[in-house]
């Protein structure tokens, strides 16, 4: 292993890309609250069974340790909302909902590929009515609009419609969670292998193709209703049509999709569930749900729903779409030529009191050499001061005005006018 090596899985961000990332975190707020939500920062580390919990599944994917103190397993966090659901379960138990987070930072799953994945999220808890499901799912079109994104689709489907499609279709609780998986892979041959493993008949062969076509605009959920009578399914149809036309109110329908075919998210989720999805990614960019029983779990018992936006991902797909032309915030590159630190300071701190983002080069060397790291380390331009150790004198040059400071013909000024020079160019 070599000393400047780091495990698999895991990212350094250079200054450049973590900026970036940072402005993309900065929108997400931004849009949060304006929606009424307030920021939340939950431990990186909690107890393991605080996961699991929840989900059995985190014993797999959460990174554990032994707590010194305590001898109980920790784990650094595989997933946010156990531990809002926590969070709100014990420190707002005398508080009335709604309540509305937001949060951001770092899940950490030991998985192959990615093991640390940035991750912007908010939850609504303590409402049940369907407005709550809708306002979720403006809250992302607001976000992904807000970045920059017009041609995203946010993929919708209903955990109690596809319970009861295999209700319908009679599918026992031992072949369930295949069946799903089978679903949720679109595995064709893998399904038509079930049915005849499982000897269906035509009926439920022809239900279970048109379960595979229910994807599409908001007719697609009248023809649900048209193929399954199962009431769970029915009622959960019912429900979408709800949430779709307070979508419509807000003028938010274009991006919307149906997907019954599939059940998705965490086992936890437990009624309406969506997906976040471009067309220049080819993979998930966020997700989210209803969960309505996590936060009994914890000891309160309120509703709940929420959504998790993947950082990276969108990064990767503003990237691509080459919508992020942030600079790095370097102004201005200070060269002292007789190294009078107070007088550098006053310059400098003038010059931030202006706005201006100020660094000092402090590394003894040639004036042409310091002015060749200012605008390698992108700063706009560099001040030289007392360059012919003249102690009232200033050099000023931008990046654009580099060949003509080499001839020699750079603009002179009084530190008094540094700031008019600026401007000026």
């Amino acid at each position: 292993m070599r000393e400047t090596e780091i495990p698999r899985g895991f990212k350094t961000h250079l200054p450049k890309e973590a900026l970036e990332i940072g402005h993309i975190f900065k929108k997400m707020e931004d849009v949060a609250q304006q929606w009424g939500y307030l920021p939340v920062v939950p431990p990186t580390i909690e107890y393991l069974a605080t996961f699991k919990k929840i989900d059995e599944q985190f014993e797999e994917l959460a990174f554990k340790l032994v707590d010194k103190q305590t001898g109980k397993l920790i784990s650094v966090r595989p997933d946010f909302t156990p531990q809002i659901a926590r969070i709100v379960a014990a420190s707002f138990k005398n508080e009335e909902p709604p309540f509305r987070f937001y949060y951001k930072g770092n899940i950490f799953r030991d998985t192959k590929g990615n093991r640390e994945f940035p991750q912007f999220g908010f939850e609504l808890i303590g409402v049940n009515d369907i407005e709550a499901d809708a306002e979720v799912v403006s809250i992302i079109v607001d976000i992904l609009r807000n970045l920059g994104l017009k041609s995203f689709q946010i993929d919708i489907g209903h955990v109690e419609f596809i319970d009861g499609v295999l209700e319908e279709i009679k599918i026992e609780n031992d072949d369930k969670m295949r069946f799903i998986k089978l679903l949720s892979h679109k595995d064709l041959s893998g399904i038509e292998i079930f049915m005849d493993e499982n000897n269906f008949e035509e009926e439920r062969r022809k239900k279970v193709e048109k379960l595979l076509e229910l994807y599409g605009k908001a007719e697609i959920l009248d023809t649900a209703l048209d193929i399954f009578s199962n009431e769970r399914a029915k009622i959960a149809v019912s429900t979408l049509k709800e949430m779709f036309e307070i979508l419509k109110t807000y003028g938010f329908e274009g991006n919307i999709i149906f997907d019954l075919s599939e059940r998705r998210g965490m086992k936890y989720h437990s009624g309406i569930t969506f997906e976040i999805f471009h067309p220049l990614s080819g993979i998930s960019l966020g997700n989210g749900g209803r969960y309505d029983s996590l936060v009994k779990s914890f000891g309160r018992n309120l509703p709940a729903t929420g959504a998790a936006i993947r950082i990276d991902r969108i990064y990767q797909l503003l990237k691509r779409k080459e919508t992020l032309n942030l600079q790095l915030p370097c102004d201005i590159y200070i060269i002292d030529m007789r190294k009078e630190l107070k007088k550098a300071y006053e310059v400098a701190k003038l010059l931030r009191k202006k706005g201006y983002k100020v660094a000092r080069d402090i590394v003894k060397r040639p004036v042409e050499a310091s002015i060749d790291v200012a605008f390698n380390k992108g700063f706009k331009y560099a001040i030289v001061l007392n360059p012919q150790d003249e102690s009232n004198r200033v050099i000023i040059t931008g990046r654009k005005f580099r060949k003509v400071v080499k001839e020699g013909k750079t603009i002179e000024e009084t530190v008094e006018k540094i700031i008019e020079s600026l401007e000026e160019h």
